[in-house]
């Protein structure tokens, strides 16, 4: 454990963030991220650099939120509402330029981060429920934040699939399995039990192998 005053706070090997309350009704919900090695997009530096910069506040206290800003002019402290830090992310987003980033301030959300982190965990091949737990999803509501037009979402799916080019399914002597041939159910034979394809429950195509 290292102290929010140590000033090697950034060489952490980790850091664990508790949330208190969240919208799904869980209290005190740690979740823990490790150092990436990356000079700008590490969690423990981040996470570090905020600590950091809301503890030389004058007026800070161990209860201060991590949405407390100090103005440097009037040394007013302000805490930024989620509108206003709507506002400045699609500032920021204006700045770059769409022409660079593939999207236009009005498509950025606040829980475009979300979306982001998802999907970049995602074409990591991070487990899906590994996905859940960090995110903080307790369905597979999470699956809306994965973008299916992202290029490299079917990337190598293709070369999977003809790796097995046939499959063949074991007969089953169960006369409720809708491939056998006495089976109403069966589409190659319904014709032969005095039924159309219209009494039939199943769709219009091959779906039994």
């Amino acid at each position: 454990m290292i102290p929010h005053s140590s000033p090697s706070l950034s060489s952490a090997d980790c850091v664990s963030i508790t949330f208190e309350f969240q919208k799904r009704d869980t209290k005190n919900d740690t979740i823990t991220q490790h150092q990436s090695g990356d000079k700008l997009l590490c969690p423990v530096k981040v996470w570090a650099s905020i600590v950091g910069r809301i503890r030389s506040y004058k007026f800070s206290t161990s209860s201060s939120t991590v949405n407390t800003y100090q103005f440097s002019e009037s040394g007013k402290t302000h805490t930024f509402t989620g509108a206003e830090l709507l506002k400045r992310l699609r500032f920021a987003t204006t700045s770059i330029g769409s022409e660079s980033l593939g999207f236009t301030a009005k498509e950025v959300g606040l829980h475009s981060a979300r979306s982001g982190a998802a999907m970049a965990m995602y074409l990591a091949h991070v487990p899906v429920f590994t996905i859940m737990l960090l995110g903080g999803w307790s369905s597979d509501a999470f699956l809306h934040y994965i973008r299916k037009q992202v290029k490299e979402f079917s990337n190598g799916i293709r070369s999977k699939m003809i790796q097995h080019k046939h499959f063949f399914t074991i007969p089953s002597s169960s006369s409720k399995d809708p491939r056998m041939s006495n089976n109403p159910l069966n589409l190659a034979c319904c014709n032969k039990h005095g039924h159309s394809f219209k009494d039939t429950v199943r769709p219009l195509a091959s779906v039994f192998h």
